[in-house]
């Protein structure tokens, strides 16, 4: 072919750095991160100096360009993503499951959710139980609770399972800076003085064996009281609307 000065036409061909750069950028946007971004980087720069220089023999610069942005975007794309995963992993792990096998996840496979209400009554007062029981940061516990619905006990498990109010206070005790428990001698954070005592009730009754063995059942209201004063029946417990 002659060019109209009258010299030899330049055939232009791609250049194939440009090739590998595209195709090994979108693999690290894909899948492979680094692993791929980096060779694309790499790549696609020094197609786009050999384009310039090749006095138009070489063409692919678009596809360099290309090749270097989504080598750039998959590489940061899944360092970030790794490093979240990890910062997750960490924090969960720092959360151990109770010794009835509670754990703390991200609770992504629900599959039974229910409420039951909790009340701790200490000379004839109720006593505010912190919101942020069964949650640490970054994961859940399958027992817990929520600022927006005090005294109400969140149990979300993957698996039907049965669940006592034990289970729920050793998931308090696993998230709180204070010693927790529930004998004889302590209800949560408070320890009893001579002479004290706990009474349970469920939904107005009394429970007469060990309150860590009351069952947490859909729509149930557990109160213990510290006494003396024994408020019996204890006051009546409202569920908020929607729960």
């Amino acid at each position: 072919m002659i060019e109209p000065g009258g010299g030899p036409a330049v055939v232009k061909r791609e250049d194939g750095l440009a090739t590998a750069s595209l195709v090994t950028g979108i693999a690290s946007l894909v899948c492979c991160g680094l692993v791929t971004g980096i060779p694309a980087i790499v790549m696609g720069l020094v197609s786009r100096n050999r384009i310039a220089r090749s006095s138009g023999a070489l063409g692919g610069r678009g596809m360099a360009m290309a090749g270097v942005i989504l080598g750039v975007a998959g590489s940061v794309f899944w360092t970030v993503g790794i490093t979240a995963a990890v910062v997750v992993y960490k924090a969960n792990s720092n959360h151990p499951a109770t010794a009835s096998a509670v754990p703390c996840d991200l609770l992504e496979h629900t599959v039974y959710h229910y409420h039951v209400a909790l009340q701790i009554i200490d000379d004839g007062q109720p006593v505010a139980i912190p919101t942020d029981v069964g949650r640490p940061a970054l994961c859940y516990y399958w027992l817990h609770m929520h600022a927006a619905t005090p005294g109400l006990i969140h149990v979300e498990s993957p698996t039907q399972r049965t669940f006592t109010l034990g289970d729920f206070f050793d998931v308090w005790a696993k998230t709180s800076s204070r010693p927790v428990q529930l004998d004889s001698g302590h209800v949560g954070t408070i320890t009893l003085n001579p002479g004290q005592s706990v009474v349970a009730f469920v939904d107005g009754q009394r429970y007469s064996g060990d309150p860590r063995g009351i069952v947490l059942v859909a729509h149930d209201v557990i109160q213990l009281e510290i006494t003396p004063p024994t408020i019996d029946p204890p006051p009546p417990y409202t569920f908020p609307s929607g729960y």
